[in-house]
């Protein structure tokens, strides 16, 4: 039988000492309800229900030593406060959890001991050839590049899946008389709570409430050092990060096209004047905005990363005048008869990066705003024009014009 008050109040002496340890871990298991759960081989989030709930298994609980049961804890506090299982939640959702274990991993195991061989059952980056101290999206796209790979690398480091084998060190069959999963041996309920294909993710999904009250705990506390302790402590900025409202980079860009905009109403016989109807010419407004759209042709930019460029150029700005220029270190190529419906473009260029010309062209031929496509590896000492409005579109996630001024956005394919 299941001892669930064994394994209630195991938990709660953790809890209890995170109130002086570390308050962040305390304040993220404090935003969601603890049920016992049948159906939870180990441990894991529940963000489909209301409340949400963390779920678990006693047998699971009793099984682990307080150390290893307190990083387990942190680890789905790690989850919870990382947004992992709503807000970032990708599909297969076995990579995405294999992305969130061997994200988090990496925070807890410094305060975990090598007992047993423990940390053999432990994935981290380095099992599936990935760098460390990365963030999840990034695991999970390197992981998606090479998935028959990844899939033969669970497979071999957890063993077929449970509906096809028998595991190591438990039965999915050996089960107590109250219908939860029972484990003779730590290392092998640690195995099953760190398998991907497991019970630990299997309800994770969207929840828009629970993200709004990580969001609010996260900036209540992000300025107050004293809260953050020995698990959250080193991954501050990681959880922080996590939390800060991104603005997509087309939002960005509308928002530059707003404040460019200029226009002036002419006389028109084809339109109804609305106080003297067809005894005066009515009225129309004509956009008189003119941007520059600078395309980097430097080497250091792919042929995609120029195409690119050019499928912007067709479709950011409805009501404008839009010219582009092709530049390195100079301008090479001026296009001041764009057709928007144009699908091949000649490229020049090919040279290093220096956008100054071009900051210095806007101003001589009194553009509204200038677009500066690039993937920003130039130096910081740029003129900034008088009168005309910059927007900086990196070609690539981390890539960030070095000055600042003007409107700054990356260009992410696929959004």
């Amino acid at each position: 039988m299941a001892d669930r008050n064994k394994a209630e109040k195991r938990m709660d002496k953790i809890v209890a000492n995170w109130y002086l340890d570390d308050f962040m871990m305390l304040g993220a298991w404090s935003l969601v309800e603890k049920i016992a759960d049948k159906n939870q081989k180990t441990l894991g989030i529940d963000t489909k229900c209301l409340p949400p709930t963390i779920r678990y298994n006693p047998n699971f609980i009793n099984s682990l030593t307080d150390e290893v049961l307190e990083a387990i804890m942190a680890s789905e506090c790690f989850k919870l406060l990382l947004r992992h299982p709503t807000a970032r939640l990708k599909k297969p959702k076995e990579i995405s959890a294999l992305s969130s274990t061997v994200t988090v991993d990496q925070l807890i195991m410094k305060n975990l001991v090598n007992t047993d061989g423990l940390k053999d059952a432990i994935p981290m980056p380095s099992d599936f050839g990935l760098g460390a101290d990365s963030y999840y999206e990034e695991y999970f796209r390197q992981l998606m590049d090479k998935i028959q790979n990844t899939e033969n690398k669970i497979e071999k480091m957890f063993g077929p899946p449970s509906d096809s084998s028998e595991k190591e060190d438990y039965s999915d069959d050996d089960k107590d008389e109250d219908g939860f999963q029972k484990f003779d041996k730590q290392k092998g309920a640690i195995k099953s709570y760190m398998d991907p294909r497991g019970t630990s993710s299997q309800d994770w999904g969207d929840n828009d409430i629970l993200d709004a009250e990580v969001e609010n705990f996260v900036n209540n506390y992000k300025g107050s050092s004293k809260m953050w302790g020995k698990f959250s402590g080193d991954a501050m900025g990681q959880i922080v990060a996590a939390n800060t409202p991104k603005i997509s980079w087309k939002e960005v860009v509308r928002r530059f096209n707003t404040s460019v905009q200029t226009s002036m109403q002419v006389a028109t016989r084809m339109k109804p004047n609305r106080r003297f109807d067809l005894d005066a010419p009515g009225r129309r407004r004509v956009y008189t905005t003119k941007i520059l759209f600078a395309v980097d042709a430097s080497g250091s930019m792919s042929d995609e990363d120029v195409a690119e460029g050019f499928a912007v150029i067709n479709s950011v700005c409805r009501h404008a005048e839009v010219n582009y220029v092709l530049f390195d270190t100079e301008i090479k190529i001026i296009e001041t008869k764009l057709k928007r419906a144009q699908k091949t473009f000649k490229i020049g260029g090919r040279g290093g990066t220096d956008p100054t010309p071009v900051l210095k062209y806007v101003d001589e031929h009194k553009y509204d705003g200038l677009v500066v496509y690039s993937d920003m590896y130039f130096g910081s000492n740029l003129p900034k024009p008088r009168k005309c409005k910059v927007l900086w579109l990196g070609s690539i996630k981390d890539s960030k014009a070095p000055v600042d001024w003007g409107f700054h956005a990356n260009l992410l394919r696929g959004e």
